[in-house]
């Protein structure tokens, strides 16, 4: 499937828009430091509506809680349900869920407005500086500082601006460009997606695991555990045609695997009667159960993300993106270019 044509169009729309408003405002950037002893409340501004780029977020959240331990944390995203898997970290506060399409709906914008100016935030940051919707929202935070990448097609005031030096090639890695702003010269986090799932979160989820495969006479002691997911956006999915030879190459060259097939709205039925099936609508749930499962088979897509935010190891399939820009980030993970591959050469490499 490519990608449709409102959605071209609304691309180049935002980037005119970017430039005209570039045109009229502009930034001088600033080398000035700032203490992360004192930031007590920081707003990060990330209104995208995909699962990725919310766990893309997490490498910077979980530096700078080890960096600064009493800090809070507010996060303004564009899709509930995909900050909902953020909100349970330990130094978040909140998750706070934006309009969509905030100017052609002026009611919801004043509410969000009014809603947004009544807390006092020392610092924000806006992840994405060119993008015409973050700086809206990030312009109407009420907060001491502001920081932002440069950008040329960037408008909104800040207080600092830092100029990438492009130091990491991975997107979830990029935003920790930021702490050079509080001058932090060492990392003390692991630089992987990390949604910090509880013990508890984990031990439901086993259960669960451990009942789907009872259900179906499986013993997982004997077995290795697959959980497979089919869907993703436009070019990037693959066909089921592919998913079918696939599998029925990967159980023939082992008998012991057990492919659990992730259903979703885009996915409702599961592949065949060689697979079994599972659903989950809380994400958190979700990751879970994937940190239950031996690996992780997808292309790449916001659930194969969820996937290498926990212990599970992921096997990504690339067919277009970049796997050094958004391939899995976990130390056993590894991506598989399929591009001029068959199902079958795929499931041998598996």
């Amino acid at each position: 499937m490519k990608t449709p044509l409102h959605v071209k169009l609304r691309r180049v729309g935002r980037t005119f828009l970017n430039h005209l408003l570039s045109f009229l405002f502009n930034n001088n950037p600033t080398e000035e430091f700032l203490d992360i002893k004192d930031i007590k409340t920081l707003a990060i501004v990330r209104p995208n509506y995909r699962i990725g780029n919310i766990l893309f977020l997490t490498p910077l959240i979980n530096e700078i809680a080890l960096q600064n331990p009493d800090i809070r944390i507010d996060l303004f995203v564009g899709m509930k349900s995909a900050g909902k898997i953020l909100e349970p970290m330990p130094n978040i506060d909140k998750v706070i869920d934006l309009p969509r399409k905030l100017l052609s709906h002026p009611l919801e914008l004043f509410s969000f407005i009014k809603k947004t100016r009544t807390k006092k935030y020392d610092l924000t940051i806006n992840i994405t500086s060119g993008s015409v919707s973050s700086q809206i929202v990030s312009s109407l935070i009420n907060s001491k500082y502001k920081l932002s990448f440069y950008d040329e097609k960037s408008w909104m005031k800040l207080t600092h601006i830092v100029k990438q030096k492009q130091l990491f090639k991975h997107s979830a890695l990029s935003p920790l460009e930021f702490l050079r702003v509080f001058n932090i010269q060492e990392f003390k986090h692991p630089k992987v997606l990390d949604i910090k799932l509880t013990t508890k979160e984990k031990a439901l989820a086993k259960k669960e695991l451990e009942q789907l495969l009872r259900d179906a006479n499986i013993d997982s002691k004997e077995h290795r555990i697959i959980a497979l997911f089919r869907n993703a956006r436009y070019e990037k999915k693959i066909a089921d045609s592919w998913w079918i030879e696939f599998v029925d190459t990967l159980l023939e060259k082992d008998k012991n695997i057990v492919i659990i097939d992730i259903l979703s709205p885009d996915i409702p039925t599961k592949l065949n009667e060689k697979v079994l099936e599972y659903s989950n609508k809380d994400l958190r749930g979700l990751a879970s159960f994937f940190d239950n499962c031996d690996n992780y088979i997808s292309a790449d897509t916001g659930p194969m993300h969820l996937a290498g935010s926990c212990d599970v190891d992921v096997i990504a399939l690339f067919n277009q993106t970049s796997p050094e820009s958004f391939g899995p980030l976990g130390k056993n993970s590894k991506t598989i270019d399929i591009d001029k591959l068959s199902a079958k050469d795929v499931a041998k490499l598996v």
